[in-house]
């Protein structure tokens, strides 16, 4: 294991400590000097003045070349003049034993010319020796200076050194090709360049974290597997972060019992540190400190020691640096492995393939080499990969012909394909040439498939003719006509030998031969109906799929198929199914039961299409019975009724006038009453025949305005309308809307406010507010119209209905006693008339909500 972060190693080419023995870890200067008092004067003031140093003294140069010779000297201050050697003498001597150790020239005699030899002799610093406490202050600042650059050159030169060796440690992984041996290389590293002897590399298998690899000094007793999260290993793997712990024999709550206990008032840095002992598990009992270090998502790295805090930033530092080659390494190995596995796929799936393809190389220089052909290429093309690029080039491309370039394929980077004509074995043909670039490793690969234009034409042909001849059943006038069509579609178009269409009649749950193709009556005659059990044109109907039989001869058949060997029968829905045949055994494959079932659901669309038009029909049938119907009972009120009621009111005024006879007056008073009732009455029924269940132009309506435009022709007393929650517009033909606001508008206005008019139409309302006499103000009457996500609404704020609010829209049914209840009928009528489903909410005044129907 590495030295702690207190420690200093001694210097290389140093002796080791004499018996007398320095402090451990120290740095020891030595002071020289012939006057024994002066140096040790000196070294007293340095010691003082420098922490972490430790002093011996000299009086001659020969004593002092001695103790750097047998002891570990770190720093040297000299006086100049000497017995037997100055010093500069002195400093080429020391120099000689260690080159790298600062010396400090410290003399009484001091010159310019001394301190120019000094300069040029190499010494750090030249000081004069002086009277007070200052000068001993420089000295110390020098002698503090020069350990610390010759501390930072030590490490600078270490920290170089590993991080040249973990270069060669990432140039080497470079080579490696199983993921087992980087993890062998990862402990290599942390032993040799990190000094880590005790650390071990587990990779991650599935949520397991399992050993790798052991260093020399770590045995299996010491390891074990983790669970993913669990213990340092795990979580480290977990949240592929660097977790250091420094001390593991003590409670990680507990901050004070963090300290190293060699240098109490030093606790471990950073939060990690104490995160990592709240996580840790050691297997060992003699585990006080660790590193571990993530290597990516595939494993981690994990150092221990036995030593307080033995792991400093820098171990992090390199650690994490070997850990992330590692990965790296890790991750190409597994990524080029994966490459093989795609190629060795592709590969495969190259020589199966069953259109021609070739694989070429692209060798630069507009250069390519013919890499392999598959079986396809060489029966198309007669040509395989023992042929020459140029060769297969020049024999398949003809002359005239466009030929591809390389660089453009490269430069593209991307499949593209094309219309191309190629010599082939038999002869000049169409093709479709698909050309993939595909970058490898080192190389790009580019695959030329070929595919027979041939066929791919006459499909297209055949869907052209297909669509066609859709469009014509849509004009079909009935589902027999649909049936025609698409049994000679499958003769013309798909060039089926024989065809026939079996629609299903549900009264007799069987399938009748509704349009068989001349050549299949050739082929087996008049055929029957076909229920339940009847063979394979009922399993097909049945079971909604496609059946083929390719020998009717080689199988048990619930009904004879004549001539018939071959049979293809697709389902046509619930309309009934489409049965194809040939007297060849085998003649439908795959492309043919392909364009069967597109001619199947075109057929099955445009039967969809005729029944739905036959349900139109109906309908439009039924509405305009109703219409006709109306319009009769319209004339019979405007003529039969209304005639009447002339007469008798024109008798009524000729009565009048004849008679002065207060009581015959006040009768024929109640007659006029009850003839502007029936009037009224009348006008309604009218109103109510004229709506119908039909509209005109449905066109876009904003709300708000169709709103407006009904109240300025309703008397509307004082009412207030808002519609400021009108946003949207409404599909709606607008007369009719206005219609179905006018009369909504009369039934809030006429009973939410009683004293707005003397005479209530036809509304069911009830009064919204009343004074002391029971009357309402209209005054205080709001009408709101506004938008719903899928209709509108129309709402007030009265009382509500005094009678069930569904029952109000009924003919007839008013809460008003001269009212004729056809108000809110109509209102009924117009909505159903729309698609709309009406729904009303009596609490809280009158609501109705207009909402469009599901699956309109």
């Amino acid at each position: 294991m590495n030295s702690g972060p207190d420690e200093t190693p001694p210097d290389a080419g140093a002796a080791e400590t004499d018996a007398s023995g320095p402090t451990e870890g120290a740095t020891r200067v030595l002071f020289v000097d012939d006057e024994p008092g002066a140096a040790d004067l000196a070294a007293t003031h340095v010691e003082r003045l420098v922490d972490g140093i430790e002093t011996i003294t000299r009086t001659s140069p020969d004593e002092a070349l001695d103790a750097v010779r047998s002891e570990r000297v770190d720093c040297v201050v000299s006086d100049f003049d000497m017995p037997g050697a100055d010093g500069l003498e002195l400093l080429e001597s020391v120099r000689e034993l260690g080159p790298g150790i600062p010396f400090v020239l410290f003399t009484g005699k001091g010159s310019e010319e001394i301190a120019s030899e000094a300069i040029s002799a190499g010494v750090t610093d030249y000081l004069q020796k002086g009277a007070g406490r200052d000068r001993y202050e420089m000295l110390a600042n020098s002698v503090a200076n020069a350990l610390g650059r010759r501390r930072a050159e030590r490490d600078l030169r270490e920290v170089n050194a590993k991080v040249t060796a973990i270069h060669e440690f990432a140039t080497a992984l470079a080579s490696v090709t199983e993921v087992s041996t980087v993890f062998e290389r990862t402990v290599d590293a942390a032993e040799e360049i990190l000094e880590f002897d005790r650390c071990v590399t587990a990779r991650r298998r599935g949520d397991r974290v399992v050993p790798a690899v052991l260093s020399e000094s770590v045995t299996e007793a010491e390891v074990r597997t983790f669970d993913v999260g669990e213990g340092v290993v795990g979580t480290t793997v977990a949240d592929q972060e660097t977790i250091v712990v420094d001390n593991l024999s003590v409670d990680p709550a507990d901050p004070d019992e963090l300290e190293d206990p060699s240098s109490p008032g030093r606790s471990a840095s950073g939060t990690d540190r104490r995160e990592g002992s709240a996580v840790a598990d050691p297997v060992a009992d003699n585990i006080r400190s660790a590193i571990s270090v993530p290597i990516g998502s595939h494993g981690v790295l994990q150092a221990v020691s036995d030593g307080y805090a033995a792991f400093d930033e820098r171990d992090v530092e390199f650690a994490e640096l070997i850990a992330s080659h590692a990965a790296n390494a890790i991750e190409r190995i597994e990524t080029e492995a994966e490459l093989r596995r795609e190629r060795d796929r592709l590969t495969a799936l190259f020589h199966d393939l069953p259109l021609p393809a070739v694989r070429t190389v692209a060798l630069g220089e507009d250069g390519r080499r013919l890499d392999a052909a598959n079986e396809a290429f060489e029966r198309t093309f007669g040509y395989g990969a023992d042929s020459g690029y140029e060769e297969v080039r020049d024999a398949i491309i003809p002359a005239a012909a466009e030929r591809l370039e390389p660089e453009a394929v490269l430069e593209r980077d991307e499949p593209s394909r094309r219309q191309v004509r190629r010599r082939t074995a038999d002869g000049m043909r169409d093709f479709i040439l698909h050309v993939i670039p595909v970058k490898q490793s080192g190389e790009t690969v580019i695959y030329s498939v070929y595919a027979d234009i041939e066929d791919q034409k006459r499909v297209e042909r055949t869907l052209r003719r297909l669509h066609a001849t859709t469009r014509e059943m849509f004009g079909g006038e009935d589902r027999a006509d649909i049936a025609a069509l698409a049994s000679r579609a499958a003769i013309d178009i798909l060039e089926f030998p024989n065809s026939g269409v079996r629609l299903y009649d549900p009264e007799a749950n069987v399938l009748r031969p509704t349009a068989i193709s001349e050549e299949a009556t050739e082929a087996f005659g008049d055929r029957p109906a076909f229920g339940p059990g009847d063979g394979r044109v009922w399993e097909a109907f049945e079971t909604g799929q496609p059946v083929v039989v390719d020998d009717l001869a080689a199988v048990d058949t619930a009904v004879g198929y004549g001539e018939l060997r071959s049979l293809l029968v697709v389902p046509l829905g619930d309309h009934g199914a489409m049965p194809l045949g040939a007297r060849e055994p085998g003649f439908f494959d795959e492309t043919d039961l392909q364009l069967a079932r597109v001619l199947a659901a075109n057929v099955t669309v445009a039967l969809d299409h005729a029944e739905r038009t036959e349900q139109l029909r109906d309908r439009d049938a039924a509405l305009q019975r109703e219409i006709d119907r109306l319009e009769k009972f319209a004339g019979f009120v405007s003529h039969d009724l209304r005639n009447p009621l002339n007469v008798a009111a024109g008798r009524a005024d000729l009565a009048r006038s004849l008679t002065d006879d207060a009581a015959v007056i006040e009768e024929l008073d109640r007659a006029e009453d009850a003839h502007d009732r029936m009037s009224q009455l009348i006008d309604d029924l009218l109103a109510l025949a004229r709506q119908g269940r039909t509209v005109d132009e449905i066109e876009s309506v904003p709300l708000d305005e169709a709103a407006e435009r009904a109240w300025r022709t309703v008397d509307t007393d004082d009412a207030t309308l808002d519609v400021s929650e009108a946003t949207a517009a409404v599909e709606a033909d607008p007369e009719r809307l206005r219609t179905l606001f006018e009369n909504l508008f009369i039934n809030s206005v006429e009973h939410g406010s009683a004293n707005s008019r003397s005479e209530p139409d036809d509304s069911a309302e009830l009064g919204s507010d009343t004074d002391a006499e029971g009357d309402t103000d209209a005054a205080d009457l709001t009408v709101s119209v506004g938008s719903l996500p899928d209709g509108f609404y129309v709402a007030d704020d009265g009382a509500g209905f005094d009678i069930d609010p569904e029952a109000a829209t009924e003919y007839g049914r008013s809460s008003a006693s001269n009212g004729t209840g056809f108000g809110l009928a109509i209102v009924r009528e117009i909505a159903t008339a729309h698609g709309w489903e009406l729904s009303i909410d009596g609490d809280d005044g009158a609501r109705f909500e207009f909402r469009q129907q599901a699956g309109i």
